[in-house]
């Protein structure tokens, strides 16, 4: 009798141990916002490449590279901005973009694992670049 309680207690612990691990993400695919101040924030990020591409509804804004610098942070860099992230257990992370949400963390959430670029042109990306600024 003493065998099968053990071999519960020892499939129990298992479980729970398993249910006990964190989730490890990479940085990688097609992260979206909500709608703030009504605009969509999306970065598409080639991880074989270690390149970014950043667009504010379907305007691309700003491109750049970025690094991992240590578990789950990583280092964005642009001629734009630089800035660093941290992918939560979600796979999702927070960015300030100073002219939208006045300034206040807006959350990008992970859409695929896969990056996914729009490529209209729409003539005012300008302006949704001065977003930045």
């Amino acid at each position: 009798m003493s065998k099968p309680i053990a071999m519960l207690s020892l499939a129990f612990l298992l479980l729970l141990g398993g249910c006990a691990t964190k989730a490890k993400f990479n940085l990688q695919g097609s992260y979206q916002s909500e709608r703030v101040d009504g605009y969509n924030v999306l970065i598409c990020f080639q991880q074989d490449e270690s390149s970014f591409v950043e667009y504010i509804d379907s305007r691309e804004v700003d491109r750049g590279t970025y690094e991992k610098t240590k578990d789950n942070v990583y280092r964005i860099k642009s001629d734009k901005q630089n800035f660093e992230i941290t992918l939560n257990d979600e796979n999702s992370f927070e960015i300030v973009i100073k002219k939208l949400n006045k300034g206040n963390p807006i959350k990008l959430k992970n859409l695929s694992a896969i990056p996914g670029y729009p490529s209209n042109k729409y003539g005012d990306e300008a302006e949704y670049q001065a977003l930045l600024n």
